[in-house]
Formats: C-alpha cells, sequence, structure tokens
C-alpha cells in the first residue's frame, strides 16, 4: 500500500464575495470535487478547536505529535529545512530579509518582507556571514537564505539560551524591538545570548544598506532588504521517527525550509522536485510527477504546497482562487489519472484558516478529504467548507497523517 499526504498552506478561508463564498468554494476544482465524491469529508481543527495554529505547531499536530509536548521553536526546522547542521547547544532563529529605515535610536520598519525580494539573497548572505562579532567573543553564527525574503539564523557557541524574544515588530511603521531575555529567564546565559542577537542584527543594516544588491533595488524603484528580523529562537527537539513509530518510510516535497524542516524532524527523506519555489510561481506539476516518482520507492510521500497562505497574507482573493484552481488542474489531476487508486491512499487538506480580510491564521477548521480503496464513501459531492461540515469525518482534531495511515492497516494497536 502507498499513502499521499497534500496540504495546501492556509486553504481555509471566510466568505469573500457578494456570493458568500470562500475562495476555496468559489474555485473551480472538478478534480478535488471528484476526489470528494469518491472518498469521504470533514472539518478538521489543526490543534483544538478554538486555537489559532502557527504553520509549524498546526504541521506537527496533523502528522501526529502532540504541539504542546513536543514543540519547542519555529527557528529550527527552518535551520534543518535549509540544510544547516544543527547541533545540541545551537539556537536556531526563522529570519527575515526587512526593508528598515533608521531613527534616533533604533529601526522603523518599513516592509517586513522587503517587497518578498526574489534575487541577490544569496549575495546578501554572504555579506552578513562576513560579520565579526565584537562584543560577544566566542559567539559564532551562521544566515542562510531560503525562497524570497526567508532565511534561517544559526547562533553556536558556550552558554547560549533559546529564552529570548523576537525583533519583529510584526506590522510595518513599528520599530524593530530589541532582543531581551524571556520573562522568568533572565539569567546571564539568556542575556549574552540577546545581546549577541542585538549586536548581529545592528550590523545587519551596516553591511546591507550599500550593499550593490540594494543599491540595484532602489535604482529599480524596490525595497532594500537592509536589515535582519528574526525570531522563534529554539533548539534542536527529539521527535519520535514516524518510521519508528509505523515501520514506513516517506519523504517530503516542499519549497519551504519550515515544512523540510519538520518532515526532517519526523525523519523523513526529502526530496526536491524541479521548479519548487515556495511561491505562487512554484512548478506544481513537476511537484505531482515527483510524488509519483517517490511513491515508486517509499510507502508514503508527504506534498506541501505554500501559494494559497501566501495570495492570503496579501489579501489577494483572486490569486487565492486562482491558486487552488491551479492546484486542482496541474497538480491533483495528474496524480488522479497516475496513481494506483488499487492500492494507494490520498489526504488532502490544509494546515489552518487564513481568510483574505484578515490576512493571518484563523482558528476555524478546514476541510479534509481521503480517498482510496478503504475508505467508506458518505454522501458528499463537493469540497470546501461548508460541504465539508456535511461530511462524513464530521470535525475532529488534528492527526491527519495517522489517520491515512490507519487505511492502509499500518497502525500499531493500543492495548491488547
Amino acid at each position: 500500500m502507498k499513502a499521499v499526504l497534500i496540504i495546501a498552506d492556509g486553504l481555509g478561508g471566510r466568505p469573500t464575495d457578494v456570493s458568500g463564498k470562500t475562495c476555496l468554494e468559489a474555485a473551480q476544482t472538478p478534480n478535488l470535487d471528484e476526489l470528494a465524491s469518491r472518498g469521504v469529508i470533514g472539518l478538521v481543527d489543526p490543534i483544538a478547536p478554538g486555537i489559532r495554529p502557527g504553520s509549524d505547531t498546526a504541521h506537527l499536530s496533523l502528522l501526529g505529535y502532540d504541539p504542546y509536548q513536543v514543540y519547542a521553536g519555529r527557528g529550527v526546522f527552518e535551520c534543518l529545512g535549509i540544510g544547516m547542521s544543527v547541533q545540541p547547544g545551537d539556537i536556531c532563529f526563522r529570519a527575515n530579509f526587512a526593508t528598515v529605515t533608521p531613527d534616533e535610536d533604533g529601526f522603523i520598519v518599513e516592509d517586513r518582507r522587503a517587497g518578498r525580494i526574489s534575487s541577490g539573497q544569496h549575495e546578501l548572505a554572504e555579506a552578513l556571514n562576513a560579520i565579526s562579532l565584537e562584543k560577544s567573543v566566542g559567539v559564532e553564527f551562521d544566515f542562510r537564505a531560503s525562497t524570497q525574503h526567508r532565511g534561517a539564523l544559526l547562533l553556536r557557541g558556550k552558554q547560549l539560551s533559546p529564552f529570548v524574544t523576537d525583533n519583529d515588530p510584526h506590522e510595518s511603521g513599528k520599530k524593530a524591538i530589541a532582543f531581551q531575555p524571556v520573562v522568568g529567564h533572565d539569567d546571564e546565559v539568556a542575556c549574552r545570548t540577546a545581546t549577541a542577537m542585538n549586536e548581529l542584527v545592528s550590523y545587519s543594516y551596516e553591511v546591507l544598506h550599500d550593499h550593490p544588491v540594494n543599491q540595484q533595488r532602489q535604482r529599480a524603484g524596490e525595497h532594500p532588504a537592509n536589515y535582519i528580523l528574526a525570531r522563534g529562537a529554539s533548539i534542536l527537539p527529539y521527535l519520535d521517527p514516524i518510521e519508528t513509530l509505523y515501520g514506513v518510510r516517506g519523504a517530503v516535497i516542499a519549497g519551504g525550509a519550515l515544512y523540510r524542516g519538520i518532515a526532517l524532524a519526523c525523519g523523513m527523506e526529502r526530496i526536491d522536485a524541479p521548479g519548487t519555489t515556495g511561491g505562487l510561481d512554484t512548478d506544481l506539476a513537476s511537484k505531482a510527477k515527483t510524488v509519483l516518482e517517490a511513491l515508486r520507492r517509499l510507502d508514503y510521500v508527504f506534498l506541501h504546497v505554500k501559494g494559497t497562505d501566501n495570495a492570503a497574507h496579501d489579501h489577494d482573493a483572486k490569486a487565492k482562487t486562482a491558486f487552488i484552481e491551479r492546484i486542482d488542474a496541474e497538480l491533483v489531476g495528474p496524480l488522479m489519472e497516475d496513481i494506483d487508486w488499487e492500492r494507494t491512499h490520498l489526504a488532502f487538506t490544509g494546515d489552518h484558516t487564513t481568510p483574505i480580510d484578515y490576512g493571518d491564521h484563523t482558528a476555524e477548521p478546514v476541510p479534509v478529504l481521503f480517498v482510496g480503496p478503504n475508505v467508506r464513501q458518505d454522501s458528499t459531492i463537493a469540497f470546501g467548507e461548508r460541504e465539508a461540515s456535511r461530511g462524513g469525518l464530521c470535525r475532529f482534531s488534528g492527526r491527519i497523517l495517522p489517520m491515512l495511515f490507519n487505511y492502509n492497516n499500518w497502525n500499531p494497536k493500543f492495548g491488547s
């Protein structure tokens, strides 16, 4: 038996047009609708009802882990996913290139994503990695650029702590925040870590604001990537590997470092699909082809698609609807045609709801479908939020991957 899990990031939504439809409901999705009619659908709370999920905690929950027990921060997953060798004691951060302007005693964040910069990031990363920290003797760091504005930052040295706050204000027009020890952890080690981070981001402006990449961006009327925002300080966690839990081997196909990192921490293999960008321009047909190739030698594949969430964060209903239609035509369609449906089960869902008007994650449940030879078919004939509320799965929380594995009879018995 084989299994495929597809997570479309930020899939869920709220009514966005005059007809009261969500982007998913407004999209033309004949392939997802057919799968829904052949399988069973419902609503999943990624973590639990009323809990606004982060992408990291939601994925841990959907993959079968209890985020309240294993989550130690996002940064480590970003570092793992980008290919860094994380060691015990390292402090990992999720990082953004950002656009700032200096003021009297700090920096005002003009754009947290530096215009979603799409080129020159690796040259900027080289400049950052040439910085030598003077106050924080014995602290080393490594910055890696990922997709668009995203990156990962790793601190290494003796006596470092993950208990430091972020410098990201999470809103444009506000001042970048100084790193500080987390309340209740204001010991010498946390103070040393906060000092190192404050020194590093201050130097980041010095080396980036006049960098040739940013000079060119400014001449083109684009936002310069002249500062680093960092958040999600964390250390290396331990997750029971999926192969140990279920006796099966799988892989992750994802453009975003976070999702690769979580899957790698769970013991999955990383497979890169050509043309994968983590954005709206990603090559979905290539992802479908890569899934089919991976299934020839592995038991299951976890496929992540990011563009739905990007469009929702940008308050762009038209782009989100269009991307859902691309998922249906360019990804789901080819998989439907070539998967061996006599011995394969597939699950399709999102990791959270991202409404267009709000532009961030909310706590509404997300539609989910399961299809395959052992699935008890319900009476639904379409895939969307309201149709899912009438589905045979009803409403439940997390654990999509274990539920998918159950159809393949892979799950261990609890009890005798």
